[in-house]
């Protein structure tokens, strides 16, 4: 197996572990947004600044840091997939003799 080869089955690897977290990942969107819709639903439209307020920016944070890890793995794994040379110096820098 020569170095291209070797090289671009590992990218696809790892591309593959990438996508298989960002679907991980999209599994926890309904909860999140469950629990964000319910905090928002019983602070109505004037928020107090008791306990339903920090929930609420709570689950805002958590829903807005799993759109953003979502798109990171779905990048990444772009990325690995299309393998481009700088990631296969990466992966496996040619030796200098």
């Amino acid at each position: 197996m020569d170095r291209k080869t070797a090289v671009l089955l590992v990218s696809r690897a790892l591309a593959l572990v990438q996508g298989i977290c960002a679907l991980i990942e999209t599994c926890y969107l309904p909860e999140r947004l469950l629990s964000y819709f319910h905090y928002m639903r019983q602070a109505g439209p004037v928020h107090d600044l008791g306990g339903g307020f920090y929930l609420l920016s709570l689950y805002r944070v958590e829903v807005l840091f799993l759109f953003v890890r979502i798109a990171i793995y779905m990048t990444l794994a772009f990325v690995f997939w299309k393998c481009a040379p700088w990631v296969q110096d990466a992966l496996l820098p040619e030796r200098a003799s």
